[in-house]
């Protein structure tokens, strides 16, 4: 069995910012004072969790599953996040996260809640997917699409991520992933401790030419919904089901 944290009570500013980036209410997200809600009872893995370390945690009834970083901590926003009764949050370092297939696993979860049926499963999981791989490479590993845009740029490409990968402040940083159901709806946000960017760059539709951003124009096609927030670091992807 994974071990369990209590929490304590997050200060006005993580409260905060956690409510704008999930558009929540800034008291829901000072809730940890409670030791039943929030932060209380959350599963933390250890550093480098395997994809069976992960499903055996969202299978299981916790709602926050945390793994912790390459020093043995597990500090970030999610200690500000509110235990709610439909929807659940994984918060993986970058290098787990970049390996681990979260959107599949992220969906067999919903799946096997009897939130996502299989005919709404393949675009939710591609839209995450998306959504995971840029805060992965483009958020936390800080690697421009742009990269990509010469001859060998795949190659290059590669080589900056496994190096990047290796560095010990980019390799730690986090991406959550914050899923969120009721009624017919799903919201799924992920975030990342990057940058950030200027969301007025991203492509208004499937017409423009813009060689960055493309990966929204997909996203856009797929879910109902797609709003950034927290200066670029967070995509919300809404489904109706």
């Amino acid at each position: 069995m994974a071990p369990r944290i209590d929490g304590e009570r997050p200060g006005p500013g993580l409260a905060a910012r956690v409510a704008a980036r999930y558009g929540l209410k800034v008291e829901e997200c000072r809730a940890s004072a409670d030791p039943a809600q929030s932060v209380a009872g959350a599963v933390l893995l250890d550093h480098g969790a395997t994809r069976d370390d992960i499903m055996a945690a969202l299978g299981g009834t916790a709602f926050h599953t945390i793994e912790r970083d390459s020093a043995g901590g597990a500090e970030g926003d999610w200690q500000g996040v509110p235990v709610c009764d439909h929807g659940l949050y994984l918060s993986l370092t970058t290098r787990t996260a970049f390996g681990a297939q979260c959107a599949v696993l992220v969906c067999d979860a919903l799946a096997a809640r009897g939130v996502l049926t299989q005919e709404r499963r393949s675009a939710v999981e591609l839209c995450l997917h998306e959504a995971v791989a840029n805060a992965v490479v483009h958020g936390n590993l800080e690697i421009a699409s742009s990269a990509k845009d010469r001859p060998d740029g795949y190659r290059v490409f590669s080589q900056l991520v496994g190096e990047r990968m290796r560095d010990p402040v980019l390799g730690n940083r986090r991406t959550d992933i914050f899923a969120r159901w009721r009624g017919a709806v799903l919201v799924i946000a992920v975030s990342d401790q990057g940058n950030g960017f200027d969301t007025a760059i991203l492509p208004p539709d499937a017409g423009g030419t813009a060689r960055s951003g493309r990966g929204f124009i997909f996203m856009r096609a797929l879910a109902q919904d797609v709003t950034v927030t927290d200066g670029g670091r967070c995509t919300a992807l809404r489904f109706e089901l």
